[in-house]
């Protein structure tokens, strides 16, 4: 692979910078673009038009990108782009308008057509709109038989107002871009780290349905946190965020979730991805500065095991809560993942992070997600025409 990383505080030099980079014989298949919801993005998607490569974009709550020219480097209200040169067979993109959906069906309808594509797929997926419920999305994927799905949820800078996903020409406040690859030509290697520390008793989830938690241990989910932390209605969900939930699910795995909204009404707690019923849950907090250390454990962990594997590129996506909780300290997380594996990387701050590869579960809030990929050198590949 072959890789280009930009960086702009504007549309109309993220713009120059992309085409300075296609004079000199550079010619890539593949560009990921993350752009700070300040900027037009429908302007942004009609100046992309013009390119003929994959375009996965999406609006963010932070930017990050590292190479060995420029750096590691953590920014806001800005636009980053890594121009990638890889096998364009190993590729196929589409993207979806999901308002009015039924998320685990766009799922199982993302799954299809990644088998049509290729005979063993990975998928990498944007998605927008602050209602879809990308856990029951990602959980449709899987159920086709990909086993390896990375992303993130766009944010729009902690407003939770309106994200945005976009390629050439097109942008959508409701919509998934979504690439499928060749593994037998892209391989790839994921990461996930953590950092929360589960506080207290645990206790049973007695009433929930999908993402909304409305009993815990037979009380309003709403008086857990509120009797918890001392804090009153006006201060949620954003304390939510900074608390998630820990949920250990009745297979024993642990995720995290975060609060989204709340409905006062019913006493119920909206996350930003499912909590089963009967799972065993306790509020969580960050371990301070230690929280890097998860991460700068995760990636040697998953390269050592991978033998073979040699890293070319690195896409991460940390959730928002991370940047919140570390303030100054945020770009220590990305300097973890650049200085352990020494590849060109991108990503972006999301509202929710995809990581399902085998062994974890695949949506995550709170999470720090690592997608590694790598170019086998093979004269060709089996791609079928969906």
């Amino acid at each position: 692979m072959i890789t280009r990383t930009l960086h702009a505080s504007s549309i109309k030099k993220i713009i120059q910078r992309i085409d300075n980079c296609l004079v000199d014989g550079f010619k890539p298949s593949l560009a990921f673009i993350y752009a700070s919801s300040t900027f037009n993005i429908e302007k942004l998607a009609g100046k992309l038009l013009s390119y003929d490569f994959y375009i996965l974009g999406a609006t963010t709550a932070g930017e990050v990108y590292a190479n060995a020219m420029d750096g590691v480097h953590e920014v806001d209200d800005s636009i980053v782009c890594m121009l990638i040169e890889v096998n364009s067979d190993a590729l196929a993109f589409t993207s979806m308008e999901i308002e009015g959906k039924n998320s685990y069906d766009v799922g199982v309808s993302i799954g299809l057509w990644a088998n049509k594509c290729f005979k063993e797929s990975s998928i990498i997926t944007l998605t927008s709109g602050l209602a879809f419920d990308n856990d029951a999305y990602v959980q449709g994927i899987l159920s086709q038989g990909v086993e390896y799905i990375f992303g993130g949820v766009a944010g729009d800078g902690v407003r939770l107002l309106k994200t945005f996903v976009f390629s050439h020409g097109h942008y959508s406040n409701n919509g998934i871009v979504v690439l499928a690859m060749d593994k037998q030509i892209i391989d790839v290697v994921g990461a996930r780290a953590f950092g929360w520390a589960g506080i207290g008793k645990e206790r049973i989830v007695t009433h929930s349905d999908k993402n909304i938690v409305y009993k815990i241990d037979g009380k309003s989910a709403i008086d857990f946190y509120k009797n918890y932390l001392n804090i009153g209605v006006t201060d949620m969900p954003q304390i939510g965020i900074e608390y998630p939930l820990e949920v250990r699910m009745r297979n024993g795995q642990i995720i995290y979730r975060a609060v989204l909204e709340i409905d006062e009404e019913k006493g119920a707690l909206i996350f930003a991805g499912h909590v089963e019923e009967n799972a065993r849950v306790r509020i969580s907090a960050p371990k301070g500065k230690s929280i890097i250390q998860d991460v700068s454990k995760s990636i040697p962990e998953v390269l050592d095991k991978a033998v073979a594997f040699k890293p070319e590129v690195a896409l991460v996506f940390p959730c928002c809560s991370r940047k919140q909780v570390l303030g100054y300290l945020t770009s220590l997380e990305i300097e973890a993942v650049y200085n352990a594996s020494k590849v060109p990387l991108i990503g972006f701050f999301a509202y929710g992070e995809i990581g399902a590869f085998p062994g974890g579960y695949g949506f995550h809030n709170e999470t720090f997600v690592t997608m590694f990929l790598s170019e086998r050198r093979v004269d060709s590949c089996l791609k079928i025409e969906p």
